[in-house]
């Protein structure tokens, strides 16, 4: 798993009115808390992109330095939760971090990554993606960055489930083995409605004719 370096400064819980003026100074408050005390910091908005830019995406684990009065300490850190302007989407609101041991196994989400192109869409199958990221259960540093799931064997109607994953050693899938990820559906025909040749008789004409013959006998 990709680690990234990551300094903060210390900050006060402060108005609306200050983290406005902080964010324009490329500021991004943030909270980081779990195993000790909750601290408030601040984070270059440029530095949060780039670790975001990382193959690890939103799973990197942050080497967090602190600085302020006391010297510098560190953290290692990983981020519970991002929140972006509503707006402006590249523009970040707040930050979420949490304290982890690179000792303990934790629960985390992982991206799933579909290689190749099933031989059933070559027949006009449809590839249909159930899910696109699993649960998993691993050490901090054993966090792959995506799992792959080859769906280039599919015919139509075969389906990938969570049994038939792939994973690295010492990583436990939380997900339901059962449960579907991808399937390769058939084609959907519409039936065109036959025309029924003929000559339409409008209504009552056949019975007014026979009465007319019936008069003339």
């Amino acid at each position: 798993m990709e680690r990234f370096k990551i300094e903060a400064i210390p900050r006060e819980l402060g108005t609306k009115g200050e983290l406005k003026e902080s964010r324009a100074k490329g500021l991004v408050p943030a909270v980081v808390y779990g195993r000790g005390e909750t601290i408030l910091i601040s984070l270059g908005s440029q530095d949060i992109k780039r670790a975001l830019s990382t193959a690890a995406g939103l799973n990197v684990l942050l080497d967090l330095e602190i600085k302020g009065g006391n010297g510098t300490s560190a953290e290692t850190v990983m981020i519970k939760a991002l929140q972006k302007h509503p707006i402006k989407q590249d523009t970040f609101i707040h930050v979420d971090l949490i304290r982890i041991s690179l000792k303990d196994k934790l629960e985390i989400n992982v991206p799933l990554n579909f290689i190749g192109e099933p031989a059933g869409a070559k027949e006009g199958g449809i590839l249909q993606i159930q899910l696109r990221e699993i649960s998993i259960r691993c050490l901090p540093g054993d966090i792959p960055e995506h799992i792959d799931v080859p769906v280039d064997g599919l015919n139509i109607g075969d389906v990938i489930t969570v049994a038939d994953l792939t994973l690295p050693e010492d990583v436990e899938i939380l997900n339901e083995p059962t449960e579907d990820i991808a399937s390769v559906l058939a084609p959907h025909v519409e039936e065109e409605e036959e025309e029924v040749e003929g000559e339409e008789i409008e209504p009552g004409v056949e019975g007014e004719d026979d009465e007319q013959e019936k008069d003339n006998e």
